[in-house]
C-alpha cells in the first residue's frame, strides 16, 4: 500500500482540506513571527524567486526520515504526529539535490548486494568490468527477450548483467515456475538465454530455488517495480522499461568519465 494511500485510509486527507472543528484535531495556535531572512530572499538552483507568503508550521526538529517495508518513504517529527509525504532536497551551492533519491539509491544498491548466491543469473563482463546492472526479468516479458538479444553487446563492452527473477503474474505463476527452473539448472545463465529463446528447459526439482524467486519477486516490489525489465544502474538510479544497449553502454560511460 502506498504512503498517500495508507494515510488516506486511516483518515488524513492530503487533498481535501478539514477544518478543525470537522476533524476535533485541535489546530496550534502558531504565533506570527518575521520569516528568517533566507526565505525572504530565497533562491532556487541559483535563481531567486518569489514568495507569496511564508507561514510557521509546528513541526520541530529534528526530522526523521521513516521508510517503510514497501519502499515508500516520508519524513516525521521524533513523536510521529507531523509528518511531510514527498521527497526532501538540498538547496546547496551546486543546485537543488533530491536527498530522498540519492538515499533510495543507497538502499538499492545494499539490498541488492544482500542476494544471496543463487538468487540471480549472472552474466559476467568480458574483460575490465566498467559497470554493472541488475535487471528485474521474467522469462514471458517481450521487452525482456529483447534485452537479452543484446547481452553479448553489453558484456563485450565491459557491463556485466544480473538478472532478478521478477514473474510479472506473482510467485504461482507458470513464470515463476520457469525462472525457478532456470536457477535450478546446471548452467543457469545457458538455460536463462534457452528460455528467453522460448525453448523447453529439462525437467529439474525446483523447490530449492523457489524461495529464491519468491525473495527476488519481494524485493521488485519494494523497489516500486511495475513491469519487466526494470533496470538498475550502477548508481543504484532505477528506470523501467527496454533500453538499447547502446544507450545502456553510454549512460554508463559518460557516470565513469
Amino acid at each position: 500500500m502506498k504512503i498517500i494511500k495508507f494515510l488516506s485510509a486511516v483518515g488524513l486527507s492530503l487533498v481535501t482540506p478539514l477544518s478543525a472543528q470537522a476533524t476535533g484535531i485541535p489546530v496550534p495556535d502558531v504565533p506570527d513571527m518575521t520569516p528568517p531572512a533566507a526565505l525572504r530572499d530565497l533562491t532556487l538552483n541559483g535563481q531567486p524567486v518569489t514568495t507569496d507568503a511564508i507561514r510557521r508550521v509546528n513541526l520541530e526538529g529534528p526530522i526523521y526520515e521513516v521508510r517503510l517495508r514497501n519502499g515508500d518513504t516520508f519524513y516525521s517529527d521524533a513523536q510521529g504526529r507531523y509528518m511531510v509525504v514527498g521527497s526532501l532536497y538540498d538547496n546547496g551551492p551546486d543546485g537543488l539535490i533530491n536527498v530522498t533519491e540519492q538515499h533510495n539509491r543507497q538502499d538499492r544498491l545494499d539490498q541488492l548486494s544482500a542476494i544471496p548466491d543463487g538468487g540471480t543469473v549472472d552474466y559476467p563482463a568480458q574483460g575490465e568490468e566498467i559497470g554493472r546492472i541488475t535487471v528485474f526479468t521474467d522469462t514471458t516479458c517481450p521487452y525482456c527477450q529483447r534485452l537479452h538479444q543484446e547481452i553479448e553487446q553489453l558484456n563485450e563492452a565491459g557491463i556485466a548483467v544480473r538478472y532478478v527473477p521478477f514473474p510479472r503474474a506473482g510467485t504461482h505463476s507458470l513464470a515463476a515456475n520457469h525462472l525457478a527452473q532456470v536457477l535450478c539448472s546446471q548452467s543457469p545463465t545457458e538455460a536463462m538465454t534457452r528460455a528467453f529463446q522460448g525453448e523447453a528447459l529439462e525437467l529439474t526439482p525446483v523447490e530449492s530455488c523457489q524461495s529464491a524467486v519468491a525473495e527476488g519477486f519481494a524485493l521488485g516490489q519494494r523497489f516500486g517495480v511495475q513491469g519487466t525489465p526494470s533496470i538498475v544502474l550502477p548508481d543504484g538510479e532505477m528506470g523501467e522499461g527496454y533500453v538499447p544497449a547502446q544507450q545502456l553502454i553510454q549512460a554508463i560511460e559518460r557516470a565513469n568519465s
